[in-house]
């Protein structure tokens, strides 16, 4: 029988005892992007291409020969090309897996194909209240002559980032979903002086900066592009961070952060559409003392990094997310192998052109050579508003699913009883000790081909997974806590059978009864991709 420990050194054979051992849980469905990455695979770089005419009309027909990609000057060999849009011929959707009552899984299914879908980003962080009344009732009259078909969700960024409605072209249902969009003001607490107000930008960009990082994870298995249709000013704080700095000596650099975003949401395929919600602005930007030309600076900058468009200075919101999602339906997906370089940390300059007078391209600019695997490592400093770890939390522990990583998850009563004097399952929380408890059994199971191997010098493959189980109670209190560090050793022969059948991972969780929610996550640690899934449970009381 399998014996769950803290460290689980496993090996094929392990493997294939896991597999014996949870025979009941379906095999998983791999995501999209479920490449297996234990074989020799070449890196490839995606561009999506929006090409219009003079009166930004979408330009369709043309062919691989048509356009001459560039890398820091120098011609690239187009491996890919695909065009996309409105009325062409999509990929039909995959089915919803069908599992049973006590299994979950982290993978998404559109209600239909669709070239490309898109965001709306409900920004209560970064604007006032009374921009977020005017974005909501500017995204309400948009609804109204939405096109059939149009697939968006709506997300909102606040107190935390949620869903506030997942992919649907139901246009009532995203009727309601902006109605209950209620404007807040998220910092509220007073500040004053220069050492509060960059410390209050600082936790802005950190907060900002992760939600981006989460959507990338929450779309990276959806194939196609996706527009996301931000409602904010910006960060210039980030962008403009040596003009800041010198009113605000305590403002962190979050520079290398907003780059490895950027990386990660090139690889889901994002566009950023950064909206000012502040519409058309009387006067000279440079003499106003909200530093609207820096921001407008910055939202050009973030759309010309991701391939989006900025939309400033416009009343019309709604004609806005209009243009957006109709410029972001029709496009033009190439690939090239990039030349080899190392993490250097140097911009790498991308050209795209079709040799046709007349026309607009529209894409993603170049990126940084970077790392994007590294996890992010900026903090706020210790002179932060009282509410900042508080907002903090909630970001780390949004309910914002990720699927860089895809898994199927049953949770069941172990049917093992808690005798006394059995020692907890998981680190329990003191305050549980002597209360009734219920011991559940948590099996992932995860698609070897989504794990990142590695060659040893002797030919053997090493990886490493880590499986995060966390309870929470309905107010918010942390129950329990599980944590699996899964080392991985396959001999060569050995692989082909491995990527064959999925890893197994138990876990047990003592779980007091009544409504909780369990926060489930698989990491692949040589690549930091991660998946994730939020699992409301009912624990009886017998």
């Amino acid at each position: 029988m399998f014996n769950p420990t803290k460290v689980v050194a496993t090996s094929l054979l392990l493997a294939s005892a896991l597999l014996a051992g949870a025979q009941q849980l379906p095999a998983p469905t791999p995501g999209a992007n479920g490449i297996p990455s234990l074989q020799v695979t070449t890196r490839l770089t995606i561009e999506d291409v929006t090409v219009t005419d003079g009166q930004g009309r979408p330009v369709h027909g043309l062919k691989p020969s048509d356009f001459v990609i560039k890398e820091d000057g120098k011609p690239q060999q187009i491996r890919s090309f695909q065009e996309l849009g409105t009325g062409l011929p999509t990929a039909p959707s995959p089915p919803s897996p069908v599992l049973p009552a006590d299994v979950y899984s982290n993978v998404q299914t559109l209600q239909s194909s669709t070239s490309a879908v898109n965001i709306l980003l409900l920004d209560a962080l970064n604007t006032s209240p009374e921009l977020q009344g005017i974005v909501r009732l500017q995204a309400l009259k948009y609804l109204q002559t939405m096109p059939a078909g149009t697939q968006i969700a709506v997300l909102e960024l606040g107190s935390g980032l949620r869903i506030v409605r997942g992919f649907t072209d139901d246009r009532e249902a995203l009727t309601a979903a902006i109605q209950s969009f209620r404007p807040e003001s998220i910092l509220s607490a007073p500040v004053h002086t220069q050492l509060e107000i960059g410390d209050l930008l600082n936790i802005r960009a950190e907060a900002t900066i992760n939600a981006l990082d989460a959507i990338a994870g929450f779309v990276t298995a959806l194939p196609g592009r996706k527009n996301l249709i931000w409602f904010s000013k910006g960060l210039s704080q980030v962008t403009a961070f040596g003009v800041y700095q010198l009113k605000y000596a305590n403002l962190n650099d979050y520079t290398s952060e907003l780059n490895k975003a950027y990386g990660r949401l090139a690889e889901a395929q994002v566009a950023i559409d950064p909206v000012d919600p502040r519409g058309v602005i009387v006067g000279d930007p440079r003499g106003k003392t909200d530093d609207v030309w820096l921001d407008h600076n910055s939202m050009g900058e973030i759309a010309a990094a991701t391939g989006g468009t900025a939309y400033l200075n416009r009343n019309d919101l709604n004609g806005a997310i209009a243009d957006a999602i109709a410029g972001g339906s029709n496009y033009y997906s190439l690939s090239y192998v990039p030349p080899p370089s190392k993490y250097d940390g140097k911009y790498h300059k991308i050209d795209i052109q079709v040799d046709r007078p007349g026309l607009q391209l529209r894409y993603r600019d170049g990126y940084i050579a970077m790392d994007i695997s590294k996890p992010f490592a900026k903090k706020p400093s210790a002179n932060a508003p009282a509410n900042s770890a508080a907002l903090r939390m909630a970001v780390d522990h949004s309910i914002l699913p990720s699927t860089g990583v895809i898994f199927e998850v049953r949770v069941a009563p172990s049917g093992s009883p808690i005798r006394a004097g059995d020692p907890p399952a998981g680190l329990l929380n003191p305050k549980l000790n002597g209360k009734p408890l219920f011991r559940y059994e948590i099996v992932y199971a995860v698609p070897s081909s989504q794990l990142t191997l590695t060659a040893a010098p002797d030919g053997t493959r090493t990886g490493e997974v880590e499986v995060d189980t966390v309870a929470y109670g309905d107010d918010g209190m942390k129950l329990n806590v599980e944590r699996e560090m899964v080392n991985l050793h396959v001999k060569p022969e050995q692989v082909p059978q491995f990527v064959a059948q999925p890893l197994y991972v138990r876990v047990r969780l003592d779980l007091p009864p009544g409504s909780l929610t369990l926060h489930t996550g698989v990491l692949d640690v040589p690549s930091q991709r991660v998946g994730s899934l939020e699992i409301p449970q009912i624990v009886p009381s017998q």
